[in-house]
């Protein structure tokens, strides 16, 4: 009876040092689990910091400039109409003195000065747009295109008043930097598999990237700006994550999750 309690025993350690064995090996895999998972969440999560970080950089800089234009438009206004005043006065008066026409021509030059200044800064920004028109997304040239047309080429042939002419580059800029300040979604046709129409959703994010899918989630692809116009790969591999993204801005899915996308950033 003793040999058997015996064997009974050492069965017993022999079982309890095999489990011993095995639970450091579990608890660790457990452990590489969650620090993967952990590590990717964080990936994801800088990634998405650095994105708005550059969206923020770019409508800081936008909103500086514009003030600066604001301001300057301001000030050759109230200088126009303070000419103008001093003008009617002296025409108005008979007696003006021969100093007081003086003071009235050197004013007229400093105003000719400034509005030359002017003149040639609009141009320089009227040429600016002109050049990177092509490199916006098609729905947004088309959008700006009664703007665009406006724009001279040469501005010696051209009739429009100088007033007008930095209207229409302000308008271009403010609608620009609208569509760079958000997600813009589109339905579009597009040319797939050779000549092949194809319906799809398109979204653009802002003025740096865009996804689309077709209604039945099989055709799919990313776009980005290019020096001739935007470029769009097609990527079928990315159709399940497009037809995912577009559902969840359209509001079609019930939970909103992370979407893996290829976005590139400079």
């Amino acid at each position: 009876m003793n040999s058997t309690i015996n064997v009974a025993r050492v069965a017993s350690m022999a079982l309890s040092a095999t489990l011993l064995s095995f639970c450091p090996v579990s608890q660790m895999t457990i452990h590489l689990a969650e620090a993967q998972s952990a590590a990717a969440f964080r990936t994801k999560t800088e990634k998405w910091i650095e994105t708005r970080q550059l969206i923020s950089k770019e409508e800081s800089d936008w909103a500086v400039e514009r003030e600066d234009l604001i301001a300057t438009r301001n000030l050759l206004r109230q200088q126009k109409e303070a000419l103008v005043v001093e003008v009617a006065e002296l025409e108005a008066s008979s007696s003006s003195a021969d100093e007081e026409r003086r003071d009235l021509l050197l004013a007229r030059g400093a105003s000719l000065q400034s509005a030359q200044a002017l003149q040639q800064e609009i141009r320089g920004m009227e040429e600016e747009i002109l050049r990177l028109a092509v490199q916006l997304p098609e729905p947004l040239q088309k959008k700006l295109e009664p703007l665009l047309v406006q724009i001279p080429e040469d501005p010696e042939q051209s009739n429009q008043k100088l007033g007008q002419r930095l209207m229409n580059v302000l308008g271009v800029l403010a609608q620009t930097e609208k569509w760079n300040g958000t997600a813009t979604f589109v339905g579009e046709t597009r040319a797939v598999r050779g000549d092949q129409k194809v319906a799809i959703r398109t979204l653009y994010w802002g003025l740096g990237q865009a996804f689309y899918v077709d209604a039945q989630g099989e055709t799919a692809g990313w776009g980005r700006p290019g020096p001739n116009g935007w470029v769009f790969v097609e990527d079928e591999s990315f159709a399940g994550d497009a037809q995912q993204l577009l559902d969840i801005y359209e509001g079609n899915v019930d939970e909103i999750e992370f979407v893996d996308l290829p976005v590139e950033i400079e």
